[in-house]
């Protein structure tokens, strides 16, 4: 008769077979276990945490809507349009993941002004961690982005000409305004070729930027540790 083996001896001989290859256990425990200053325990120092689960959730939302959205604006009505009322009205728990996508990235927002304005009240961005503020800046960028670039994706009334006023307003900027305009709009008017560069950004560029990002924020939290409050 075979012997099964217990889960606990392969749960370890496969972290033993990592660790010959990789430092596994070493780079989980630098990323889990880390004491925290007694004056961290503070609520408004969650306000970090709670932005990095937002992007998580509104990653996999994202992965989720994905499966069923159609970046399409040609024909009456569009196809985009078409697959966000599929996703809302007849994909299973659809309008769930679709609501849980659009108040989270609402949320988001919120949370990472609320984060870096405890950084800012704390004093959290003097030296030696000024470039994590500027990660930081960067961060809101890239979030703020998001939330334009997915405002057109449903391809409504109310988004076409949200966005349109919005890039009337970037190529009103000075100098690179009509070249931003241009490479937003992708055409002398707002039409397909636009809802295709936004949901481009929105589902590559962005992503890969947010996570890019979170990363070097992370990697600079554990070099220089919580800042002490002012």
């Amino acid at each position: 008769m075979a012997i099964i083996p217990h889960p606990r001896q392969i749960q370890t001989a496969v972290v033993d077979w990592l660790d010959q290859r990789f430092p596994f256990t070493q780079s989980v425990d630098e990323a889990l276990y880390q004491r925290v200053p007694n004056f961290a325990n503070a609520f408004y120092y969650c306000f970090g945490g709670m932005v990095f689960v937002l992007i998580t959730l509104q990653l996999l939302t994202g992965v989720f809507l994905a499966f069923y959205y159609v970046p399409d604006a040609s024909g009456n009505p569009a196809p985009a349009y078409s697959s966000v009322n599929t996703i809302t009205n007849d994909v299973t728990l659809g309008w769930l993941i679709r609501g849980v996508h659009f108040w989270g990235a609402n949320l988001l927002v919120v949370m990472i002004v609320l984060h870096m304005a405890r950084v800012f009240w704390t004093g959290s961005y003097r030296a030696p961690r000024e470039l994590n503020w500027m990660v930081g800046v960067l961060l809101l960028l890239v979030v703020l982005a998001f939330s334009l670039t997915g405002y057109l994706l449903p391809w409504d009334t109310k988004a076409y000409w949200a966005t349109s006023v919005t890039i009337q307003i970037i190529g009103g900027s000075p100098i690179i305004g009509g070249l931003l305009r241009d490479i937003l709009q992708g055409g002398p008017s707002l039409g397909p070729s636009t809802l295709q560069r936004f949901f481009t950004i929105h589902v590559f560029i962005l992503p890969a930027l947010v996570i890019l990002l979170m990363y070097i924020h992370f990697r600079l939290i554990r070099r220089h540790g919580i800042a002490e409050p002012l």
